[in-house]
């Protein structure tokens, strides 16, 4: 056990020695915006790691960074519901039409889309990542709407709130988040469970 958790705070400590030295490389900005485009759909690197680093150096622009890593956050979330459609059209419906399962898929894509605007909203104070439902919500095509706002209210609050930390603490933002945040995610994770065992009626609460 203690080898294991050694190995993690190795791993982590390089990882943010990279943040750090992109935060202070001439390219700083693209690949804030580059990795907060990637992040919803593709890459498995959060864009505000990257971000505290570049407020740390330089928090007179916070505001700037915050702003794009929430625009280029939305733009990949987009594009990963894009890709959910596509995938669906050229794949998923001619396999539907043919083995008429089409009630199926409507029965879910009624669930995941009533409640899409709330699941987007608090997945992003979560740590699940929200690749399957972005994928998932293009797939099953909810309401694009709802997605959208959901994802980008949840996501600006989160980044919004990560960048005035790192402005107002500097360094010591990154003690507060280690000992923290966990705790914060897994409240939020049963809230969600909550919300959906009452949503599906489980449990006669």
């Amino acid at each position: 056990m203690y080898f294991l958790l050694e190995h993690i705070t190795t791993m982590r400590d390089r990882a943010w020695a990279w943040f750090v030295e992109r935060a202070h490389s001439t390219h700083a900005l693209f690949w804030l915006c580059f990795l907060s485009y990637l992040e919803p759909f593709l890459s498995p690197i959060v864009p505000e790691a990257l971000m505290t680093a570049m407020i740390i150096a330089n928090r007179e622009r916070w505001k700037l960074y915050a702003v794009l890593t929430t625009f280029f956050t939305f733009l990949g979330g987009i594009t990963g519901y894009l890709l959910g459609v596509f995938l669906f059209n050229e794949f998923a419906a001619p396999l539907l039409a043919w083995s008429g399962y089409q009630q199926y898929h409507e029965m879910t894509q009624s669930l995941l889309g009533g409640n899409i605007f709330l699941i987007m909203f608090f997945i992003a104070f979560t740590l699940l990542p929200d690749k399957p439902f972005t994928y998932l919500s293009g797939f099953l095509g909810v309401p694009f709407l709802a997605y959208a706002s959901g994802m980008l209210l949840g996501r600006a609050m989160r980044v919004a709130l990560v960048a005035y930390l790192s402005y107002r603490f500097g360094p010591q933002i990154l003690e507060v988040v280690n000992r923290y945040f966990f705790w914060f995610a897994l409240a939020i994770l049963a809230l969600l469970a909550v919300y959906g065992i009452v949503q599906l009626n489980i449990l006669p609460l």
